[in-house]
């Protein structure tokens, strides 16, 4: 279509090319909104640069060595706008693994991919459009900084080398840092673990600022480490990293006690313990902490039994009395004790029983040992110098119980009264007690005193029998005429445990022309005197002539019947 000629009546329009240019600059403008849009959906989610694409900020090519993935790519790509360090870009690239002479730079996040970081000089392989002179600039280099973690012991600064110790990485605002990998694929971690040498790297660098590990589980047999803080204010690269020493205290625990008596089950106060390590105690640092039969700890009781030791590190141990508490005898026997790791529960008290030195006096009849005398009186003198003599009673059982004696001293005990007319006993006992609280070898003795009782039986008995004969009178006198006893015999035979050892007389029915005398000698057993009778006898022969007479009566009875049967038949 041909322009539109103006002539010369109508009006030009000056407006017109200025709107057309203007409507070209909103759709250009417009183009450029939608092609940014686009171009900003395609950049990922973190601000971290992929270690394994080619350096975009500085136009350099990658550099001669650099690090090993793991696991090992798939392909090898192929970088055509800058390199890690260098110039130039480049084409496909050999991975040669970096090793520090100082460091291992081996890091295990969650699950275990491990790299070896980058470092080095010298040109890029294959084709491209440059060679790539080193150094270059790493695409972070200014804001972001390599971190190495090494788990430590607090008191030896070793290494524990434990695998899969897990750790948290906050700010210091308390947010909590999610860091990636992106070859072969991106993996976000949210904690980290150390490997079999007890360190790790984090998987990416961190910008400057202040961060704290959370420990999240404990290595064997160490406490939990305080949260971890640290502070990146320089930048350090791969092959010279940050490195933050997380140091942890070996675990240990106490080894708690009670004494208790082992009669009563009360509290014992006072005594101690030894704590002796059993085997050779190594914390998993490697460092001997105790050897076998070190003395590590002591452990005192208090006024309730009780005692716990020190701290100790975890293992085995055993337990053996050092003091002895006041009359208690000592224990002859050990104990082993496990020392575990602490929890919520309180270790558990070991519970000992002790013994207590005694001496167990019992006072009995002599003839009779099931028998105690009550209230019999007791002398006890102790070796001990200035120690006073102390009278002790026997109780209704004939028994006293002596339980407040000093080591390493001896007891005198000798009777000073007895009860009713037992003869006492005249001899000293002697008990002594060791250093060690035992009599003998054992904590407690018994001393059997018997107290002697003079027991006579007079009684009166038949001349042809062992008969008691009632009914008859007797009077009992000693060697000097004087009266002792007198009684009627009730049939049986009279005790008495009153006389004394000497000769003694017996008349019968007041007839002083005739005396029984015997002699009371010095014994346990009852001594029997009975004086012989004819009273069974008489009652004998009363008896036969009375069976006589009724046999004699029944017989004449009997012929005079028949005497009367004869004279009625004639």
């Amino acid at each position: 279509m041909k322009p539109k000629k103006l002539n010369n009546h109508d009006e030009l329009n000056v407006w017109q090319p200025t709107t057309d240019m203007m409507s070209a600059l909103v759709y250009i403008l417009m183009l450029v909104v939608l092609l940014l849009g686009l171009y900003l959906l395609q950049i990922p989610e973190t601000t971290e640069v992929d270690p394994y694409i080619g350096d975009s900020y500085d136009g350099g090519g990658w550099d001669g060595e650099g690090y090993t993935p793991t696991p090992t790519p798939t392909h090898t790509p192929d970088y055509d706008d800058g390199g890690w360090y260098g110039g130039g870009g480049g084409g496909s690239h050999t991975y040669v693994p970096y090793l520090s002479p100082t460091v291992t730079p081996t890091w295990t996040p969650t699950p275990t991919p491990t790299y070896l970081p980058p470092s080095g000089s010298g040109g890029g392989t294959g084709g491209g459009n440059g060679g790539g002179d080193g150094p270059g600039t790493e695409p972070d280099n200014g804001f972001k900084s390599a971190v190495y973690v090494m788990l430590i012991d607090a008191e030896t600064e070793r290494t524990i080398k434990e695998a899969n110790v897990q750790f948290e990485l906050y700010m210091a605002d308390g947010a909590l840092q999610i860091l990636n990998t992106y070859y072969p694929e991106r993996i976000a971690y949210r904690s980290y673990l150390t490997t079999e040498a007890g360190t790790f790297f984090l998987p990416e660098k961190l910008i400057q600022g202040s961060y704290e590990l959370h420990m999240l589980t404990e290595p064997e047999g160490y406490d939990a480490a305080p949260n971890q803080a640290f502070y990146l204010n320089d930048l350090y690269d791969w092959p010279d990293p940050f490195v933050v020493h997380v140091p942890v205290y070996p675990s240990r625990n106490v080894i708690r006690v009670q004494m208790t008596d082992a009669a009563t089950g009360l509290p014992v106060s006072g005594g101690s313990f030894e704590v002796i390590s059993k085997n050779n105690v190594i914390t998993p640092d490697g460092t001997l902490r105790y050897y076998a039969g070190e003395t590590v700890s002591l452990i005192e009781c208090d006024e309730n039994g009780i005692g716990q030791s020190e701290e100790i590190y975890l293992g085995e141990y055993i337990v053996r009395q050092k003091t002895i508490p006041d009359y208690y005898a000592s224990l002859t026997e050990t104990f082993e004790v496990t020392v575990d790791k602490k929890s919520d529960i309180e270790p558990p008290l070991n519970a000992v029983a002790c013994e207590r030195t005694r001496i167990v006096l019992n006072l009995a009849d002599e003839l009779y040992p099931a028998t105690g005398i009550a209230d019999a009186a007791f002398t006890v003198r102790s070796s001990a110098p200035g120690a006073e003599a102390m009278e002790v009673r026997t109780d209704s059982r004939g028994c006293i119980v002596l339980d407040e004696l000093d080591k390493g001293v001896s007891y005198h005990i000798s009777q000073s009264s007895t009860t009713g007319n037992y003869r006492a006993d005249s001899d000293v006992h002697t008990v002594s007690v060791a250093a060690d609280g035992r009599i003998g070898g054992v904590p407690e003795t018994t001393l059997n005193i018997a107290n002697r009782l003079l027991r006579v039986a007079i009684g009166v008995t038949d001349e042809f029998s062992s008969v008691q004969v009632p009914g008859v009178s007797l009077s009992l006198y000693n060697a000097h005429d004087e009266l002792i006893n007198s009684w009627t015999t009730s049939g049986s035979a009279l005790m008495l445990d009153s006389l004394q050892v000497g000769d003694y007389y017996v008349i019968k029915d007041g007839d002083t022309e005739h005396h029984y005398s015997f002699s009371v000698r010095d014994q346990a057993k009852i001594q029997t005197h009975n004086i012989h009778t004819t009273y069974v006898m008489q009652y004998v022969l009363l008896g036969v002539g009375a069976f006589a007479a009724a046999a004699a009566a029944v017989v004449l009875t009997l012929v005079i019947r028949r005497r009367k049967k004869s004279k009625t038949n004639k």
